[in-house]
């Protein structure tokens, strides 16, 4: 190799190493919620190594916890362009189709997901939110277990399943699933809310009174939906 190649060798891989660096620094940024400032990190990679998908990826996935999930499908697209065998870009791009209540789309990336990754507790999890999403309850129940089968201790899990089931009716199972998850994490507001309707659904009424009183107390701003729910319900029934 002569000193003009050798050089230009050189050159890339000191390229290719400060990309890497400013992708790191803006997956650092990211995390901790400075999204303007990360995509400025991403973008100063990009410019070094344009045809890395992991840096692409990155991107993406910033943008979509900046809100901004349009942009993001744009990064997840030509990650994918570079890799489409990678099944963590085909399962954020179908996230991000969800939040834009483009669910069959993005049912299609989960499914693309699971082909690549089959035993993935996370994905089976995110192919059975979009199915409840469509209203296919019972599929998505058969995602939700065999994703439970995977990994039972996902946070989040069992509550999805107790949703499904209050959704059909199904109070008893409901909340048998509820207790799984409190009994992972005794803080789970969400658990605790869903807990109430199933609770509601048995006519358990001093019951579903004690787990709304539990999302008011540990809802850790006194704010938001489901406080104001909770709160709403206990005066409805005529509790403070």
């Amino acid at each position: 190799m002569n000193k003009k190649n050798m050089k230009g060798k050189q050159a890339r891989e000191i390229n290719r190493h400060l990309a890497v660096v400013w992708s790191d620094i803006g997956c650092s940024l990211s995390c901790l919620g400075h999204f303007e400032r990360a995509i400025d990190c991403f973008d100063k990679a990009l410019e070094l190594e344009s045809h890395n998908a992991s840096i692409w990826f990155n991107k993406g996935t910033c943008l979509d916890n900046a809100g901004r999930c349009e942009d993001a499908l744009s990064c997840f697209d030509k990650a994918l362009e570079l890799d489409s065998h990678d099944a963590s870009i085909w399962n954020n791009k179908g996230l991000s189709l969800e939040k834009l209540c483009r669910y069959e789309d993005a049912l299609s990336c989960f499914d693309k997901a699971l082909g690549l990754e089959p035993r993935s507790a996370d994905i089976g999890a995110n192919k059975g939110g979009v199915l409840t999403s469509l209203g296919h309850y019972e599929d998505a129940l058969v995602c939700l277990e065999k994703a439970l089968e995977l990994d039972p201790s996902l946070v989040g899990l069992w509550t999805n399943k107790g949703r499904i089931l209050t959704s059909l009716g199904r109070y008893e199972d409901a909340l048998r699933c509820f207790d799984e998850e409190l009994e992972l994490d005794p803080d789970y507001v969400k658990a605790w809310f869903n807990r109430a309707a199933a609770e509601e659904g048995l006519s358990q009424w001093k019951d579903a009174v004690q787990s709304y009183r539990q999302v008011l107390k540990l809802s850790p701003t006194q704010a938001g939906e489901l406080f104001e729910i909770s709160r709403n319900r206990l005066q409805e029934m005529g509790e403070q």
